[in-house]
């Protein structure tokens, strides 16, 4: 089977940080950790991150968690109130609805379209803007589109909020921001908004820019009191992170050589990325935008769907190319996206290759609706 439905790079983090690990855990106890996050992390978090956004901020603002995913559920626990509202933009990652729903809070999505090439239109943010708005959510990069915000859209949407939410937050899920290809830019939103907005709020971590998934590190930057009361729930639910992870990711934010480990996966990505371009491209029945970051391509598969095909939704679809052609594909659906498949192409390129083979002859064979 070729599996392409795997967020999350085919590399190996930075040298230092197996190398760091080892001794750590060659030379020293391993410990219950800060739950917090250790405060050396913290620092240097805190620092790295008010570099990217044009801000000083300090560790107090600063927790560490298992990951973006934790931080951002985390989050959540600590600030809404039962009916309180998240509006997040489709597509979307598949956990944001559940952690609105899981803290008490109602999820409202205002949908984008590949047809406006992925861009929110004012209108279906409007709709879903109201004085019970308690956060709105982008992710930029996003999962899984691999579109980018740019500073004008970031303007618009915080635009909308101070209209019609303006006590609404903004959450940046920031865990992609350094997967940008060619004149794509991540734009902070902190230096895009400058004095004019500062309720923001933002998720990021090691696990994509540095190839340390499985290390389960995640930041929250937020008010520190926000910090403080996401600790304490962090306390009474998990604890600390592991401490050896912790110490991994100290290393891989500290060692020079990381960005070499960068520098080696955006080749490879862009590398990827121009073949998947050039091959789904060439799928005339499929609608495709190529991705401007993260390292997944998102297109529309809806003429292979419905009346006068064999496939009544994208699950259908997806479901048969994995079982007719072994190609593993994400139905859009999860996503907030019907009609839509994923392809993540952090895999092999010999892999790749051979899928997107597959894939095109597998859809140039099938009827389209109507």
């Amino acid at each position: 089977m070729l599996d392409f439905s795997t967020g999350e790079p085919d590399f190996k983090p930075p040298a230092a940080v197996t190398a760091t690990v080892s001794e750590f855990l060659r030379t020293r106890p391993v410990h219950y950790p800060p739950v917090a996050g250790l405060t050396e992390l913290r620092e240097e978090v805190a620092l790295q991150l008010g570099a990217v956004h044009g801000r000083a901020f300090s560790s107090a603002e600063v927790m560490v968690s298992a990951g973006a995913k934790h931080a951002l559920a985390n989050l959540f626990m600590v600030t809404l109130s039962p009916g309180d509202e998240v509006v997040i933009l489709a597509p979307y990652w598949v956990s944001y609805p559940d952690m609105v729903r899981l803290a008490g809070g109602v999820p409202r999505v205002a949908t984008a379209r590949i047809e406006d090439r992925w861009q929110i239109r004012p209108e279906a943010l409007a709709a879903v803007l109201g004085p019970r708005t308690r956060f709105v959510v982008i992710n930029s990069p996003s999962n899984p589109t691999g579109a980018v915000l740019s500073g004008a859209e970031i303007q618009a949407i915080v635009a909308l909020i101070e209209e019609l939410a303006p006590s609404a937050w903004l959450i940046l899920d920031d865990i992609y921001r350094r997967l940008v290809y060619g004149d794509a830019k991540h734009v902070s939103a902190f230096r895009a908004l400058g004095d004019r907005f500062d309720r923001i709020v933002a998720v990021d971590g090691v696990s994509k820019s540095y190839a340390m998934t499985g290390y389960r590190i995640g930041f929250l930057l937020a008010p520190a009191p926000v910090i403080a009361a996401a600790s304490r729930i962090q306390g009474q639910m998990t604890s600390g992170v592991a401490m050896p992870s912790q110490v991994a990711a100290l290393a891989a934010l500290r060692d020079p050589a990381g960005e070499e480990v960068l520098a080696t996966m955006l080749g490879a990505f862009g590398r990827r990325r121009r073949l998947v371009i050039e091959e789904i491209g060439a799928i005339e029945s499929v609608g495709f935008l190529p991705p401007d970051g993260a390292f997944y391509a998102f297109f529309d598969v809806r003429r292979h769907l419905g009346p006068g095909t064999p496939f009544a939704d994208d699950l259908a679809l997806a479901t048969w190319l994995l079982e007719r052609e072994s190609v593993a594909l994400v139905p859009g659906t999860p996503f907030g996206a019907p009609g839509h498949l994923r392809l993540s192409y952090a895999t092999a390129d010999e892999d790749l290759r051979e899928g997107l083979s597959r894939l095109r002859a597998a859809f140039a064979a099938l009827p389209v609706a109507g």
